[in-house]
């Protein structure tokens, strides 16, 4: 079996127990705002994503913005999760070798914490904390330039 299929099985295979291990929040249960769509590709995953993040300013003044706001995040999340199901272009595009499979564990570094950073964020607008949704949306930010600035030469 080639490394690359045993990485894809092995990519697989925790994305299938994160999906099948992540709880879903009360503020998401309802399903208002969940829209279920599977993403074409990555760049929709992450279209899809920053779109939850933006609408997020939105909901600034309403007054059940805290509920919305997690459910938005939830949202997010599950494109954070089909995301990680897919190899960014620019390591798609790399030679088989050290490189890629370094570049694989580093994009799967990433939108590991990225999905981490969704689930903190969802928390902090469930505890209604300001400060702990400023701070997590620093380090989702901070998260997002390493990415583009990796994998995402193409686009800009």
């Amino acid at each position: 079996m080639k490394i690359e299929s045993l990485q894809k099985i092995i990519a697989l295979g925790v994305a299938a127990g994160i999906l099948g291990a992540a709880p879903v929040s009360p503020a998401a249960e309802d399903g208002e705002n969940v829209k279920k769509v599977a993403p074409k590709d990555m760049a929709e995953a992450m279209d899809y994503m920053s779109g939850s993040l933006k609408g997020l300013r939105r909901l600034r003044r309403d007054p059940d913005r805290w509920k919305k706001s997690a459910a938005l995040v939830a949202e997010g999340s599950h494109y954070v999760i089909a995301a990680m199901k897919m190899i960014p272009a620019d390591i798609q595009k790399l030679p088989e070798g050290p490189a890629k499979v370094k570049a694989l564990a580093d994009s799967r570094r990433l939108m590991g914490l990225t999905l981490a950073g969704y689930a903190e964020l969802e928390l902090a607008f469930l505890a209604e904390d300001e400060d702990m949704v400023d701070d997590v949306l620093d380090k989702l930010r901070e998260l997002k330039a390493e990415s583009h600035e990796k994998y995402n030469r193409a686009d800009g």
